[in-house]
Formats: C-alpha cells, structure tokens, sequence
C-alpha cells in the first residue's frame, strides 16, 4: 500500500466517522425533543419546551398562567382560557368546560356537563382514551400541599363526565350501574365486585 492509497484510507476512515457521530448526535437530539413537554394552543400552535402549571410554593396552588420555557432558555405565560391541552413530564392534560345541574360545583354530584357556554375551566389529566376514556380531576384544598383527584369517565359519544369514584375507598356503584346499564358484562363484574378501582 502506498503513502497515497494511506492518505485516501485516512480520509475515508475519518469522514465515515465524522458522520457517524453526526448522524448519532441528531438522533439523540430527535429523541430529546420527543421527551419535551408542550402545551397546545385553542388557534392550533404546538409549543414545545418545559411546562409548569402548579405553583410549588407555600402554600402549593396552580399557576394562573400556564409557563412555558423553551430549549433556548425563554420563558412566556399563556391564559389557561387560551390553552387546548399541555404535556408534563409525559402526562396530558385537557381542557374541559364544566358545570354541573346544581348552582355549585360539588365533588358529590356524580355528573360534570361539558358547557363551554357556561362552565368552568378545568385541566383533565389523560388516564386512557378510547371508546370509554378515563380522566382524573386534580385540585388542591386551600392551605394543604396534597394534589387531591377523583376518576371521571366519558364514553366517546357522551357530553358529559360520570364520576366514578368515592375517594379514595370504593366505585360508585350506584352512578356507574346506571351509566354502563347497556353493557352486560361491565354491570355484571361491577356487580360481583370483580371491579373494585377505575
């Protein structure tokens, strides 16, 4: 082999490496950017970077602005009215507009209409979607630092949320009975308590 063949072998090798570390270097940032929170906005932007929306302070409460920093250190704060859905630390939120058949919202009432006319704006945590789509409702109680949630469903079809738990001790087998009453074999298992949670 000569001194040439060597040189052409040299570049050959180092430019093979070259773009191996490049190549690997953009595959790692693709998958970093996949981790990153983002929050979506109702004019249909997705805004990628690190998401807060509770206050961690003393005492613990939700921001009344949903902050965002992105990659490059920038931070801005969006109306809650404005925001569709956010990601944190790979959990989804989405926005529903909820009110209930009583004049107060009550954690007793097991029925949550969608209004966006006239209800409240709450951020559902995403448990799991499909035809029956499970979501937790999380609050805070004035002066605790304790994240408090109860499970709602909705059926695909529905425009309202079922709560379908009491706390933290059992279903409410009463409310979920009525609600899956066309489905034989969710009321049977509920029935013979195969279903103790959500």
């Amino acid at each position: 082999m000569n001194k040439s063949q060597t040189l052409n072998s040299a570049t050959t090798l180092y430019i093979l490496i070259t773009l191996t570390m490049f190549s690997l270097q953009t595959s790692v940032f693709a998958q970093g950017n996949e981790k990153l929170d983002y929050i979506v906005l109702y004019v249909g932007d997705t805004l990628h970077g690190k998401v807060q929306y509770i206050d961690e302070g003393i005492p613990r409460e939700f921001y009344k602005k949903i902050r965002l920093t992105t990659s490059d250190g920038k931070g801005k704060k969006y109306k809650r009215k404005n925001v569709a859905s956010f990601r944190v630390t790979n959990i989804t939120y989405e926005s529903f507009w909820l009110s209930q058949t009583s004049q107060r919202f009550s954690l007793v009432n097991p029925k949550y209409n969608i209004d966006h006319n006239n209800g409240e704006q709450y951020f559902l945590k995403v448990v799991s979607k499909g035809n029956l789509n499970h979501y937790e409702l999380e609050w805070i109680e004035q002066g605790e630092t304790a994240l408090w949630s109860m499970a709602l469903l909705k059926k695909e079809e529905d425009p309202f949320f079922i709560r379908a738990d009491q706390g933290v001790i059992r279903l409410k087998r009463k409310v979920l009975l009525d609600y899956f009453s066309n489905c034989s074999r969710i009321i049977e298992a509920i029935n013979q308590k195969q279903m103790k949670d959500v």
